[in-house]
């Protein structure tokens, strides 16, 4: 039972404002300083989307995506209480992340998304996804030992 009507729960509630998965984020930006991967910033405000890391002499942007925020097929669980109302908003944030990958494509800016549960686990995804930075930039790629 909440202790707010409707209304004001909302009005509560739009006035948090997100800060960003800070965790999986400096994991990320950990393994690129690892291995000398250097040019990018984190959330550009100046490119659509305001990717996780953004490359802006290269024109890459990579997003982070939170494995329940973003639908993930492996990890998310929908959670028991407003089934209906969590499930519209996990739906409209994918199609917003691939309305974001195409916008972001049409204009010549390569995008690549990496799950959250990926970086946790260090699976092979993320080696690609650094060989793939690594080959944008013109780097010689160097598995991690």
């Amino acid at each position: 039972m909440d202790v707010f009507t409707k209304k004001k729960r909302s009005e509560v509630m739009a006035r948090i404002r997100g800060r960003g998965n800070r965790s999986t984020e400096r994991r990320f930006a950990a393994i690129l300083r690892a291995r000398r991967i250097s040019g990018w910033c984190l959330h550009s405000s100046q490119v659509a989307g305001h990717p996780d890391v953004f490359f802006p002499r290269h024109q890459l942007a990579i997003f982070v995506d939170g494995c329940f925020w973003h639908g993930c097929k492996e990890c998310f669980r929908s959670p028991a209480q407003n089934r209906s109302f969590w499930m519209r908003k996990i739906l409209e944030n994918v199609r917003r992340d691939r309305r974001i990958d195409r916008y972001l494509r049409r204009r010549g800016i390569s995008v690549m998304r990496v799950w959250e549960h990926d970086l946790e686990r260090r699976t092979s995804k993320v080696g690609i996804l650094l060989g793939w930075i690594e080959q944008k930039l013109k780097r010689k790629f160097v598995p991690d030992r």
